[in-house]
């Protein structure tokens, strides 16, 4: 798809209680009510400002207003916007909301807090294929080998929709650390992206032939 553009949001969710509830605002009543489910405070604020920014975001492409963005969810559950005409993705975890929208191509993104696991390689060789099981037995540091890949394969699941127990997670190989979107099946590409946060990785996959990328970080209290 030459001329498409990917644009890539992180966002900082550490705001105010004030501005967090601004932010709720721009929600539907189904998706305040869906983050009030929330047990913790931490993950409610993640989903609110997760989803206000994709519908700010959403509503500088389209011209409508955001709380009026018609947002349903696909055949396997991945949100979208009804007509397709930006296909966008979110992802939250710690501190970070990370967000890609690309004009009708799907995309898929993944940023994930690096953490102690002490599981790693056995997860890897559950998941991961051959080549990417031996690049994370031969790393130095087990823990981000493994998020490098992992956050890769999620951007691709995330990008196809069909979420992981519907995937073969083995069935395709990740580049490691590629910062520009490589071929790695037959429909999709990905790239490695730089979180600004220390502690985090994070990984933008699209359909294949798409770039470049644009990469932003945004002050959650712009989105007011």
């Amino acid at each position: 798809m030459a001329g498409v553009v990917i644009d890539v949001y992180f966002i900082d969710v550490n705001v105010s209680r004030e501005v967090i509830g601004a932010l709720a605002e721009l929600l539907t009543d189904i998706e305040r009510a869906r983050a009030d489910r929330y047990r913790f405070d931490d993950d409610r604020r993640r989903s609110i400002v997760a989803r206000a920014a994709t519908r700010r975001i959403l509503s500088r492409f389209t011209g409508t207003a955001a709380r009026e963005l018609p947002i349903v969810e696909g055949e396997y559950g991945k949100p979208e916007l009804a007509g397709g005409e930006i296909e966008f993705n979110a992802s939250h975890s710690g501190d970070l909301v990370a967000l890609a929208f690309a004009p009708q191509t799907p995309v898929g993104i993944d940023v994930e807090r690096r953490r102690k696991l002490h599981d790693a390689l056995a997860l890897a060789r559950r998941y991961f294929s051959e080549a990417e099981l031996a690049f994370v037995e031969g790393a130095e540091d087990t823990g981000a080998a493994f998020f490098i890949v992992w956050t890769a394969k999620e951007a691709i699941v995330k990008a196809s929709g069909k979420g992981i127990g519907a995937s073969d997670l083995r069935g395709f190989t990740v580049p490691f650390g590629a910062a520009q979107l490589q071929l790695v099946t037959g429909a999709w590409s990905v790239a490695m992206l730089e979180p600004p946060m220390p502690g985090y990785h994070a990984a933008l996959a699209a359909r294949t032939g798409v770039e470049p990328v644009n990469q932003s970080t945004v002050d959650a209290s712009s989105l007011l």
